[in-house]
């Protein structure tokens, strides 16, 4: 069997759209078996006009990626330096189990080195904190986050040492 071809590469910014679809399609493709209806329905962001032009705009100065399989865009991530937080890593379903998501993680924890970061920290769904753990994150706590409709969902702080 032959393996697919996992590429990371800066999101541009003709992807912004792309970008929430991404991130919609992980989410009701892979968090359902731990969430509720109505924290994925809080936590999607649709891909409108509106929530692409505030994603543009980067207000935190994240370091967004996109991961591809043999070309095709499956998973994205983000990094926020100034906080030295890993904001997200998303992969759709098609992309899932194939390495996107390690591979998005190992470039995020290289840009976060080169950035003089010494520390990730790291809100993960329920979901994914097995991913993390496998990567070397611990647990800081079981905690919540309050979602853009006010419900809030369960998460667990994470951290790893760089």
């Amino acid at each position: 069997m032959s393996r697919v071809a996992v590429t990371v590469r800066a999101l541009r910014d003709d992807e912004i759209r792309r970008y929430l679809e991404i991130h919609e399609r992980a989410i009701r493709g892979l968090a359902g078996s731990h969430y509720s209806q109505e924290a994925i329905e809080g936590w999607v962001v649709p891909a409108t006009d509106e929530n692409v032009r505030r994603l543009r705009l980067n207000a935190d100065r994240e370091i967004r990626l996109v991961a591809e399989l043999d070309g095709r865009p499956v998973g994205i991530g983000a990094l926020v330096l100034e906080t030295a937080e890993l904001r997200a890593v998303y992969v759709s379903p098609e992309g899932a189990r194939q390495g996107c998501g390690s591979a998005l993680v190992h470039e995020i924890e290289r840009i976060a080195r080169d950035g003089a970061v010494a520390r990730l920290t790291l809100h993960a769904s329920l979901n994914a904190e097995q991913f993390y753990a496998s990567l070397g994150y611990g647990v800081l706590d079981r905690t919540e986050v309050v979602l853009p409709n006010n419900h809030r969902m369960e998460a667990v702080a994470m951290a790893k040492d760089l």
